[in-house]
């Protein structure tokens, strides 16, 4: 028998070989680092796919809210229930009063001898009212020198100098104007006066005497003038058209303020004061004592014969900027005029051929060109109310047109 060879194969041991501390606790520091790492890494990428696929399936939940602390709730007030407000009445507010239609034209009036004066006027004034005028024009100191009313100056009434036909209460008549809503004029004869110019104190004398001078020889009906040179004079009609203003008229109008025609024998006999260049200033210097005694608070305004202006012979334009008037009327009267003018320095104008119409118009032009740099307002008075539509297309204001 063969006798086997038999060995005996090297062992492993049976246990390893002990490792040292300080590896054990670096491994334990690497595995401890790499799982924190792949936690970390699948947290990164696997909360938004799972919240991505959460919120598809499920809807959003909300967290719920901390129970607020509960209020315990106040008793219930019940209130009585509120009267309902009755409706207020509708108010309805007035219509607007329409604006007054301002009139036009200024309805002139002279008072008749023998008419009962107080009904005539009341008349004319409601005749003015109802067909639409701005104004009535009074004649209150006529020409000749006939006061129109009741007057309480002195020296009218002892030279009587008031007319048989006149307003005794002067007032009533300015008030009745007014209250009709019109607006109220005055017209007076500034220096036409053959009544109280009797009175030597107020009249023309002869140069250097006390003889009293006349228009005409005493047989044929000579009178006297009243002298803008005198100052009585200027001081009693002053004291007239006061007394109109206080009355309560809105304005006056002066006429007349002139010479009286004097030949050249009577500008002989009465001297230097009428044959001096300068003598247009009395004019003007009368003319403004009335205009003072009218006042400031009312309109005060002169009226011009159309052919004294365009013939040069209204002595009271002469220096416009001298005169205390803002407005000058051009009386236009066509039989007045003529068919010619002839000029202060001997040229002429003819009017002959022309209409009614072309003839105001050539007048007006040039009363107006006489007038343009003087300052005024120049404004027609015509005696014939058909000529007034070719006065406004000629560009003046009806509203003040005067008719006589």
């Amino acid at each position: 028998m063969r006798k086997r060879n038999l060995y005996q194969k090297k062992s492993k041991p049976m246990f390893k070989r002990k490792r040292s501390p300080a590896k054990t606790v670096l491994s334990v520091i690497f595995v401890i680092l790499l799982l924190a790492g792949i936690a970390f890494l699948g947290y990164s990428v696997g909360k938004p796919i799972v919240e991505f696929l959460g919120g598809r399936d499920k809807p959003a939940v909300t967290e719920p809210k901390e129970p607020e602390e509960q209020i315990k709730p106040e008793p219930a007030v019940t209130e009585a229930p509120e009267e309902e407000d009755e409706p207020e009445p509708e108010i309805t507010e007035p219509e607007p009063e329409p604006e007054p239609v301002i009139g036009k034209k200024i309805l002139y009036v002279t008072i008749p001898t023998g008419a009962p004066t107080e009904d005539y006027l009341k008349g004319r004034i409601e005749f003015a009212k109802v067909n639409g005028y701005y104004g009535v024009s009074v004649e209150l100191l006529s020409v000749g020198g006939g006061i129109k009313y009741n007057t309480a100056n002195e020296r009218a009434i002892s030279s009587n100098a008031i007319s048989t036909s006149h307003i005794a209460d002067l007032s009533a008549i300015a008030k009745q104007i007014n209250d009709s809503g019109l607006v109220s004029y005055a017209r007076v004869s500034a220096l036409t006066d053959h009544i109280a110019s009797w009175d030597k104190s107020v009249c023309y004398l002869f140069e250097n005497s006390t003889s009293t001078w006349l228009d005409n020889s005493v047989d044929k009906g000579g009178k006297p003038w009243i002298s803008p040179f005198s100052t009585v004079a200027r001081d009693y009609i002053s004291s007239i058209v006061k007394e109109i203003s206080d009355a309560g008229f809105s304005g006056i109008i002066a006429g007349e303020l002139e010479f009286p025609p004097f030949r050249n024998s009577d500008l002989r006999y009465v001297g230097s004061s009428v044959t001096s260049a300068d003598r247009y200033k009395a004019l003007q210097n009368f003319s403004n004592a009335l205009q003072g005694a009218v006042g400031s608070d009312k309109s005060y305004a002169v009226e011009v014969d159309a052919q004294d202006v365009v013939s040069g012979r209204a002595e009271i334009l002469k220096d416009p900027a001298s005169l205390n008037a803002d407005t000058v009327y051009i009386r236009y009267d066509s039989a007045a005029v003529g068919l010619r003018i002839v000029k202060t320095d001997e040229t002429e104008i003819s009017y002959s051929g022309l209409s009614e119409a072309e003839k105001l118009t050539v007048v007006m032009n040039a009363a107006a060109e006489a007038l343009k740099n003087s300052g005024k307002t120049v404004i027609p008075a015509v005696t014939d109310e058909a000529l007034i539509p070719q006065l406004v297309s000629m560009g003046y204001d009806e509203q003040k047109i005067i008719i006589y």
